[in-house]
């Protein structure tokens, strides 16, 4: 079973709309398994089991697969039918054309375009003003489930050149780095994901079979990084996430595994907007995450299930990745529970 987690501020983006709409916030997350009080934690991180349960409650009740992000409502279907329509189109860069063409058809609030100049090509989404959540956070998702909907319909994975973002650079930078693994340029002119223009050459592999087991879930579940996906931040993960209570491979060992040089592997990772430190202490923190949230360690276990002997160094480490020590952590999912 994959362990993951997100970080709050995408549950932050989401509380606007519902208090638009009338729904009591706090009372939904307690619902939902999601303690309230760590909205005002910056560094706080959810289950991304648990952010999916809040979309599509969000979705549902708002009857918008962009739970009311966007002042455009999008009706539930929407994104199937665009799939449905782009599917049986022969190459990737039609099926973008077509999914830009579409969006215009149902949305007034956004413009997406696909450029391609020479052997370098663009997909950009340009919202009106004052149609998106105040952060535009919607935008970024919106170009992740772009990114990760080309992948699947050409059954590979496209390396993003870059990810411009017109937004100033937020505190949670970093985090666009893990969703794209693509180096991030906040105040671009653009919202864009840049990439090679060979990739829209390429033909589409999926048929309109795959596509209904593919739109199980809402289009908001793109969000959740899989690990099913082939970037080297996903393969590493898959290889090292076994360890995570013992010692986690050298790294000279990964790149050896992978057949790169050290030097190869680390700038690698680095484009992709990670390192190998950071992978480890993300798969500690996921699964430390996940431990005290189900309730049935004692916190000296939790800490040795992710691989540290000694308590106070887990707590510390646990309140640098989280921004709350894992005792405050447990209390507050105590109280939520009990509330």
């Amino acid at each position: 079973m994959e362990i993951s987690t997100v970080p709050m501020h995408y549950v932050n983006a989401l509380m606007p709309s519902a208090r638009r709409h009338g729904l009591d916030g706090r009372q939904m997350l307690e619902r939902l398994g999601i303690d309230p009080d760590l909205l005002n934690v910056e560094q706080a991180r959810v289950p991304s089991s648990q952010y999916r349960l809040l979309t599509q409650y969000l979705a549902d009740e708002l009857q918008d697969e962009n739970c009311g992000m966007l002042a455009q409502r999008s009706k539930i279907g929407t994104f199937a039918m665009m799939c449905h329509a782009c599917i049986s189109c022969p190459t990737l860069g039609e099926f973008l054309q077509r999914s830009a063409e579409f969006t215009a058809l149902v949305n007034d609030c956004l413009t997406l375009e696909l450029h391609r100049d020479g052997e370098a090509a663009g997909y950009s989404i340009r919202a009106e003003p004052g149609t998106t959540d105040e952060d535009e956070v919607i935008i970024m998702i919106l170009l992740a489930i772009t990114h990760r909907l080309a992948n699947w319909a050409i059954g590979q994975t496209i390396a993003l050149d870059s990810v411009g973002i017109t937004r100033q650079r937020p505190g949670y930078a970093h985090e666009y780095n893990f969703l794209f693994m693509a180096p991030i340029q906040f105040e671009s002119k653009h919202n864009a994901l840049r990439f090679a223009s060979r990739y829209l050459d390429a033909p589409i592999v999926q048929s309109e079979q795959e596509l209904n087991r593919f739109l199980s879930g809402p289009a908001m579940y793109l969000m959740t990084s899989p690990d099913d996906d082939k970037s080297l931040v996903s393969k590493i993960r898959t290889m090292i996430k076994g360890d995570v209570a013992g010692l986690f491979p050298e790294f000279s060992v990964i790149a050896s595994q992978l057949n790169l040089t050290t030097a190869t592997l680390r700038r690698k990772l680095r484009a992709e907007g990670s390192s190998y430190q950071q992978l480890k202490d993300d798969i500690r923190r996921d699964t430390a995450i996940h431990q005290l949230g189900r309730g049935q360690l004692t916190m000296d276990q939790v800490a040795q299930s992710v691989g540290f002997s000694e308590p106070t160094s887990f707590f510390r480490a646990f309140k640098r990745w989280t921004g709350v020590t894992p005792r405050a952590y447990l209390s507050e999912k105590s109280v939520a529970k009990s509330g």
